[in-house]
């Protein structure tokens, strides 16, 4: 195995690994879905998973064009995750409000509908990339040639990311529940570099997005651990601490 095809296997590895981890976190979410932002959670949790799925899918079958159509389900799991995560930001009791809520949720659901119906309908009309003609069956990772709806789709993305890691940084500067805000900013700001830099540098191969987003995912369930733990009777927070 030569090093590019163990770094694919690595990060193909990490994104199912990811995926596992939607069980656990789904059934934390559920639990917690009427406090704060559980529902936003839920649905970032799910984008999350379909961007990791889909993503590491493409390893499973040779041919160029089963790669393609499992990267576009991938596309359409990015854009549901930069949702969420824009929805959890800003629904977070830590966080400060966002200026025109509802204008801002109206303008994001309209042009993420938009989006992903142009991504999953791209064969017909190839705004978004194309299948690189000189793509191998051998290459883990689709290999396309990028179009404009291609770039609006990463800036999209980075400004979904970048608002919510925003609105995490200002609640860390206010110092709001320092210890998660702080690890939401600075993982969501990762994630957004990751985005960027995969996206310019890497269009359509390998990308290290997905695995870091699921690293605010786990951050998410740690503290609704956290807080059950908290809730517990105080013989069995003893107990707790002793353990610890």
């Amino acid at each position: 195995m030569n090093s590019a095809q163990l770094i694919s296997a690595t990060l193909a590895t990490g994104a199912v690994l990811v995926v596992l981890t939607t069980y656990p976190y789904l059934a934390t979410a559920i639990a917690y879905r009427d406090r704060d932002n559980g529902l936003s959670y839920i649905v970032f949790l799910m984008g999350v998973a379909v961007w990791n799925g889909l993503f590491a899918a493409q390893v499973m079958d040779p041919r160029p064009i089963v790669k393609g159509f499992f990267f576009s389900i991938a596309t359409l799991g990015a854009v549901l995750a930069g949702v969420g995560w824009l929805l959890f930001a800003s629904t977070a009791s830590s966080t400060p409000s966002l200026p025109y809520r509802e204008t801002i949720y109206r303008l994001v659901a309209l042009l993420a509908g938009l989006e992903i119906a142009l991504a999953i309908t791209n064969p017909a009309h190839a705004l978004y990339w194309q299948i690189a003609g000189g793509s191998s069956d051998s290459l883990a990772f689709t290999v396309i040639d990028p179009n404009v709806g291609y770039w609006i789709h990463t800036a999209f993305l980075v400004a979904l990311f970048g608002a919510g890691t925003v609105l995490f940084g200002l609640a860390w500067r206010r110092g709001t529940d320092v210890r998660y805000t702080r690890s939401y900013a600075i993982v969501g700001a990762a994630t957004t570099a990751a985005i960027v830099g995969s996206n310019v540098f890497f269009t359509g191969t390998a990308s290290l997005a997905p695995l870091v987003a699921g690293s605010l995912t786990t951050i998410g369930w740690v503290q609704a651990q956290q807080k059950r733990y908290l809730q517990l009777p105080r013989p069995y927070r003893w107990i707790g601490n002793f353990l610890q």
